[in-house]
């Protein structure tokens, strides 16, 4: 599945580009840093994305020293009561630390999301592999994150290939650096989902764009 993501400081830009993909694809990744964990940093009150209502289902991507807490914070209002962000169906954490990483899984897992960890280019997946059965993707990213236009690293392809191999079961995405030049390379891999920002943003018209990556990965498929 082809998912746009989105890096946005300012909420109204990323609803923005929300709105300009919407219904395109049947999932929309939404960045959340906080300028700590990792050099790029965008808007952090999630609660604002109750006020969306999109044809699309948003998963969301946490590159923050505390993940947990902004998955508490959705609480606030109904602490007894456990309720995710509509339209949001799946949360993904940076590896801060496996304490961190159990917490967060626990804390998701009780409000109802789907569990996502992502891995930095220079992580081997083995120090997830305790809790591989709690989870319900892996994310390799393929960039160094932070921001949208860091440049591909390629070195990551062989890494999912061997994670599929040991895990065939594990939904796995890659996120980072994909465009039309290297996407069937990255299909060869066998990975579920493909993360792409600046390639379809930067384009004249980001819906018609991920129309063609859709296409694209459909007649890479079927040729493989």
């Amino acid at each position: 599945m082809i998912i746009p993501g989105i890096l946005e400081e300012k909420f109204e830009k990323a609803v923005e580009r929300i709105v300009s993909v919407d219904g395109a694809s049947s999932e929309i990744q939404i960045d959340i840093a906080d300028g700590k964990l990792v050099e790029g940093k965008t808007f952090l009150n999630i609660e604002k994305l109750k006020s969306l209502n999109t044809k699309s289902i948003l998963s969301l991507h946490f590159m923050v020293k505390s993940p947990s807490k902004y998955l508490i914070s959705s609480l606030m209002l109904s602490p007894f009561v456990m309720r995710r962000i509509p339209n949001v169906n799946t949360v993904i954490t940076q590896v801060v630390s496996i304490r961190q990483l159990k917490c967060f899984i626990k804390t998701a897992k009780n409000i109802g999301y789907k569990v996502g960890v992502s891995l930095n280019y220079n992580q081997e997946p083995n120090i997830i592999g305790p809790l591989i059965n709690k989870i319900d993707l892996v994310q390799f990213m393929s960039v160094v994150p932070g921001k949208q236009g860091n440049d591909f690293i390629p070195e990551v392809l062989e890494k999912i290939k061997r994670f599929k191999l040991t895990y065939p079961t594990i939904k796995t995405q890659i996120d980072g650096g994909v465009n039309t030049t290297n996407l069937t390379q990255v299909l060869k891999t066998g990975v579920d989902n493909v993360i792409i920002g600046s390639a379809i943003f930067n384009s004249e018209n980001p819906r018609n764009k991920v129309l063609e990556f859709i296409k694209a990965a459909h007649g890479s498929t079927i040729n493989n």
